[in-house]
């Protein structure tokens, strides 16, 4: 047991039950570790399976940051063996896993708690002791073999409070799980990652703040729908990428090809007039966020930026005071929009909805939602295309990440879907792309050209080469560029 302060522990994330591998060389390591501790009591196999998730998810954890720590609940209910979200069935079998670890010199541990009269608390902790980082040491490259289960849920329904809820499979749930298991098949035989990185991990300057690991384990991608609905959410989840800052996604590479980003930030502008059969871009095609502020504003405030935040908050709102108070939750510290009134943003939003009369009602009216299902079925179809090419594509909500070439590919598709999910026609969207830095082979890409054009990051890591390499030989793919490599290409 451990006493470490709280600013220590908090450096956590909970434990992955859906944790696996399936490799030969993953599984001798298991056994290995398994089979040098004390005599294990009751189902064997139950526990040894309890044991190897466990492992293999400290590992992950370790490689990410030797100090990160897993949060591992000592609660029996917490544990939900037959439930389709957890498919390796773990159960209230893994905190006597955690102790026989302890017990064996693996894992240093912290014990959770609850207060009931300030209502906080915390889970237990667990991590690796330095006996067991010298075996994780010694195994470096099995990194790559540990994914999650094939047969993991990826389809996921929750109530109004977000829980996890059971349901029954349709068509529709199956058809949605084949197409995204068929994804999730693709993001895992490539190797995504951003170049320029010597360690793989993002370190953010707030205080406090976690660290974002650009991990290979971390790609799996869910579907979200909300409310008991299937027509509500239905949104795309998961891989690194979607916690990732724009700026860095601009260095985001697939299997040593380059990246183009095509944002549609102001897609839900864009369905609530298609939705009233109005193509918003070919018949009124004015900026939608230019409005007039109040006199006296802070003249730091970058007015049209600070519009377009309050906008699309409000859409996702069910009330105005809740986009008030989310325009403000996600305004930077220390900066003039984080003491933006309810009144002077009253006023704005008034403007707002004098300007979008047509569609004003759906303003901070609970709408999101409902756009989240509508966005989600066009990239639903997105997916479908690229990936029945054997082509990855990357999905942030309302912007999508291709290879190097294909974002004409992406800008076509994107309309012809839009105009499939609305029934409106010929409609124009816009958008903008942001290319990759552009990296070529050093004999035609000096530093200093790079430098010249802004080019701060330099080559290729040496870490990012050589997990690249490791992730080809550990998959058994071909050397050289991947068969899906666009003619136009930009290589580094």
């Amino acid at each position: 047991m451990n006493n470490l302060p709280n600013i220590y522990l908090n450096d956590s994330r909970p434990l992955d039950v859906h944790r696996w591998s399936d490799y030969p060389e993953v599984n001798s390591f298991i056994d290995r570790i398994y089979s040098s501790l004390p005599a294990k009591i009751g189902n064997t196999k139950i526990r040894k399976k309890h044991f190897k998730v466990l492992l293999l998810d400290l590992y992950v954890a370790w490689t990410v940051d030797p100090d990160l720590k897993l949060a591992v609940s000592r609660d029996n209910n917490r544990y939900k063996a037959k439930s389709r979200y957890n498919e390796l069935h773990i159960s209230k079998v893994m905190p006597d896993v955690v102790d026989m670890l302890e017990d064996a010199g693996l894992v240093h541990t912290a014990n959770g708690f609850f207060d009931h009269v300030k209502k906080i608390g915390r889970v237990s902790r667990v991590w690796a002791t330095g006996r067991l980082a010298k075996e994780f040491n010694s195994a470096l490259h099995l990194h790559f073999g540990i994914n999650n289960l094939e047969s993991r849920e990826c389809i996921i329904l929750r109530d109004e409070k977000k829980k996890d809820i059971e349901y029954e499979d349709t068509k529709q749930t199956d058809e949605m799980r084949s197409l995204l298991r068929d994804y999730n098949a693709l993001l895992a035989k490539t190797h995504i990652d951003i170049d320029y990185l010597d360690k793989p991990f993002l370190q953010f300057k707030k205080p406090n703040a976690a660290p974002l690991s650009i991990a290979q384990s971390d790609k799996f991608v869910r579907r979200i729908f909300n409310n008991r609905s299937w027509t509500q959410g239905g949104r795309f989840y998961g891989g690194w990428w979607q916690r990732c800052p724009k700026a860095q996604r601009n260095h985001i590479c697939m299997d040593c090809i380059v990246t183009q980003e095509v944002d549609y930030s102001g897609l839900h502008i864009a369905l609530l007039y298609a939705l009233q059969g109005i193509d918003y871009w070919a018949t009124i095609d004015v900026d939608p966020y230019l409005v007039d502020w109040p006199e006296g504003i802070d003249p730091a405030i970058n007015q049209r930026e600070a519009t377009k935040k309050l906008l699309l908050t409000a859409i996702n709102a069910d009330t105005e005071e809740k986009a008030f108070k989310a325009f403000r939750s996600e305004s930077a510290s220390r900066t003039p929009e984080k003491k933006l009134t309810d009144e002077v943003l009253g006023k704005v939003m008034a403007s707002l909805k004098v300007k979008h009369a047509l569609i004003a009602n759906k303003i901070a009216s609970g709408a999101g939602i409902d756009l989240m299902y509508i966005d989600s079925q066009i990239t639903e179809r997105l997916i479908a295309y690229f990936t029945k090419r054997g082509v990855p594509m990357l999905s942030i909500h309302d912007s999508y990440v291709v290879p190097f070439g294909y974002d004409n590919d992406l800008i076509r598709e994107m309309k012809a879907a839009f105009c499939a999910v609305t029934q409106v026609q010929e409609v124009r969207l816009k958008h903008t792309t942001i290319n990759s830095h552009e990296y070529f082979w050093a004999d035609r890409w000096t530093v200093e050209q790079k430098k010249a054009q802004g080019e701060d990051f330099g080559e290729p890591s040496q870490r990012h080469k050589d997990d690249l390499a490791l992730f080809k030989r550990f998959h058994k793919l071909p050397e050289g560029y991947p068969e899906w490599t666009h003619p136009d290409t930009a290589l580094y």
